[in-house]
């Protein structure tokens, strides 16, 4: 049996995170948002640098420390929506699948260093390109341990550097040859975003299965504040996507809709065959109706409470990357399931993996949970999943 062959193009950045962060700390107040697309900070969301100091009147550099409240970063670790959904897809489904990344850094000392994380992973990065002359992208993360009653949030500085310079003309047709293409966090990779309508047309002429989890969107809330946002250049994108990952709050945004029930009667009448909506330490919504995937009644799945407990016993970590493992965790299942030769698909079942891998990213800082050997994070997982197996026993 051949592996399936996933392929992901999207965002890769080295992530600084901050873990003790006060948010409602008079030094991080100053700096929130006041009006819609002001460049100010916002809880849960992610701003790019250039805006923030648009808002704030100085240089990041000459405000970073009082805004991080005199704190080093805790870590460094590779971020990015795309980049680290494939590391948790690739970890779980090791037997399973082959993983390929396509995305681009630059040429500086930065983007060595992410070189050389990314090279512990079983991720291939023959489709990683280096762009002359530019920064590597990185983010600044800011997470405040307590805030939303003890269940934890962050905040988002993101540097886009080399990311401004891929485009779709730079994913070669190796991508289209994938059975998954992902297509990750695009709104922070601004060219390939604009032409996701494009690509992801390609990948269906191909027969690949298309898959894309979203981002906060700051360049279009900038340029339309409180609008709908775009995906890709038509609303034609929808019906391209077997299965589309959203946050709530993205979720809302994308589809001008004020409830989750709203968003996914919106993209059901756009289109897209299989949605799951992800909601902070809340219930996950999920929803499939044709294609790939055997129908799902619209539905909530709680999170882990086996995660939850080990929180409460003080297990050091954060919550960044969440919903970027929630998302490989979804494609790892996809994978095994293709794998495995199932006809249709089981969404139910690979949201299961999505919410155990997202919470299994709370207990180490940033996304990215490095391996000491093939099969070890899966067999982590494999303790949370039975026990959520068991908490839906318990609950019916």
């Amino acid at each position: 049996m051949q592996p399936v062959r996933i392929a992901g193009v999207g965002c890769c950045l080295l992530d600084r995170i901050y873990g003790h962060i006060n948010f409602r700390a008079p030094s991080f107040q100053k700096y929130l948002s006041r009006t819609p697309g002001d460049g100010g900070l916002e809880p849960g969301k992610l701003q790019f640098e250039e805006e923030v100091e648009h808002f704030v009147g100085h240089r990041f550099a000459d405000f970073q420390e009082d805004l991080t409240q005199g704190c080093q970063p805790d870590k460094e670790n590779i971020g990015g929506p795309c980049i680290v959904a494939l590391i948790n897809a690739a970890q779980l489904a090791y037997r399973e699948s082959r993983v390929s990344f396509y995305g681009c850094r630059g040429d500086d000392v930065v983007g060595d260093r992410l070189a050389v994380a990314l090279s512990r992973t079983p991720v291939d990065l023959a489709h990683y390109r280096v762009e002359p002359g530019s920064e590597t992208a990185a983010t600044t993360v800011l997470s405040d341990p307590v805030y939303d009653e003890g269940h934890g949030e962050r905040t988002f500085v993101n540097t886009i550097g080399a990311s401004w310079h891929y485009m779709p003309a730079d994913v070669d047709d190796s991508f289209y040859e994938a059975d998954i293409c992902v297509f990750g966090g695009t709104a922070i990779v601004p060219r390939i975003h604009e032409g996701l309508t494009q690509m992801l047309a390609k990948a269906k002429d191909k027969g690949c299965l298309t898959v894309v989890n979203t981002v906060y969107d700051s360049l279009n809330e900038k340029k339309n504040p409180g609008q709908r946002w775009p995906l890709g250049d038509s609303d034609d994108a929808y019906r391209l996507i077997d299965l589309l990952l959203v946050d709530r709050e993205e979720a809302l945004r994308l589809s001008g809709e004020e409830t989750i029930g709203g968003a996914l009667a919106f993209f059901r009448a756009q289109g897209a065959k299989a949605v799951l909506v992800t909601n902070g330490a809340r219930d996950v919504c999920l929803w499939a109706d044709a294609g790939r995937f055997a129908p799902v009644e619209e539905h909530s799945l709680p999170v882990s409470a086996a995660v939850g407990e080990r929180l409460k016993q003080g297990v050091q970590g954060d919550s960044t990357g969440c919903g970027d493992n929630f998302a490989g965790g979804v494609v790892a299942s996809l994978a095994r399931q293709m794998y495995a030769g199932s006809p249709v698909l089981d969404l139910h079942e690979a949201c299961r993996w999505g919410i155990v891998s997202g919470g299994f990213a709370c207990f180490y800082y940033g996304g990215t949970f490095f391996e000491d050997r093939p099969g070890q994070k899966l067999a982590e997982l494999e303790a949370l999943y039975a026990a959520y197996r068991r908490q839906e026993g318990e609950s019916k």
